[in-house]
């Protein structure tokens, strides 16, 4: 067995039995997602296209608040308070390994969740995604975009309990990025809320799955989402990219003395 499957099998079992977060990992990204789309499913063109983009913006930004950002960052704070970090560093694993076996379980449910949600739209009726392999970007580069800034602020989170406050910020900056804000505040404010993360994955998402980034209009096709996908693709690069050069200096293997 190698040391990344040892170390993402010890990970999957952790959060089996840690009941919070696995609700929180499971349970909540599909709840709400599934009631909007069983009540969208009624209406019929825009309105069922709105309804469907609304409940996978929110699957979204639920999976990778709550399942990747908030339960990593748990995860790297409570392994280095418990000198867990510190020990593996003085055996084999390097610490590429170390970092991402807790990454392995959320991408895993990532990828597991997404194929439930992307079934249960096409089963209550809504559109067949027009370009997949950007809705598969979306979701993976959204997770490891939140991973990156999980490392980030776990530099500055003492343990499992301080993540509760720590980690808003980034919840906050997460939940700027919805599309519902952006279409009510001024183009001028709108273009900077287009830089932040939650904002590229909405509208990767959009345009893999509706062929716009503006759910109700005339698709682009397979295509022109490419084209469209520029934008947004270069500013979750620029955040994961940005992110991890700044986990590579600042991140903490041990406990603050």
């Amino acid at each position: 067995m190698s040391t990344m499957t040892a170390l993402s099998r010890a990970e999957f079992t952790l959060l089996g039995r840690n009941r919070v977060l696995l609700f929180n990992a499971i349970v909540m990204p599909l709840i709400v997602p599934i009631v909007l789309l069983i009540i969208g499913s009624r209406g019929d063109g825009g309105l069922r296209d709105a309804g469907v983009a609304s409940a996978l913006e929110i699957f979204a930004l639920f999976l990778l608040v709550l399942l990747v950002y908030y339960n990593m960052l748990s995860v790297y704070a409570t392994r280095r308070d418990e000198l867990v970090l510190k020990r593996l560093r003085t055996g084999e694993s390097s610490d590429v390994q170390i970092l991402l076996g807790p990454a392995i379980p959320s991408l895993v449910l990532t990828v597991a969740l997404g194929l439930i949600v992307g079934a249960v739209v096409v089963a209550f009726g809504g559109p067949v995604p027009t370009n997949p392999l950007l809705v598969a970007v979306a979701l993976l580069g959204g997770a490891a975009l939140f991973a990156a800034l999980a490392l980030i602020t776990s530099a500055f989170t003492r343990n499992a309990e301080a993540a509760q406050i720590t980690s808003l910020p980034v919840i906050l900056l997460a939940m700027v990025g919805s599309s519902a804000l952006r279409g009510v505040v001024p183009d001028s404010l709108s273009n900077v809320i287009e830089l932040t993360p939650m904002a590229a994955v909405s509208d990767l998402l959009n345009l893999g799955w509706f062929g716009t980034t503006t759910p109700g209009d005339a698709s682009i096709g397979f295509a022109g989402t490419f084209g469209e996908a520029g934008m947004p693709l270069a500013v979750m690069l620029a955040w994961i990219v940005g992110s991890l050069l700044i986990a590579r200096t600042h991140f903490r293997w041990e406990p603050r003395s």
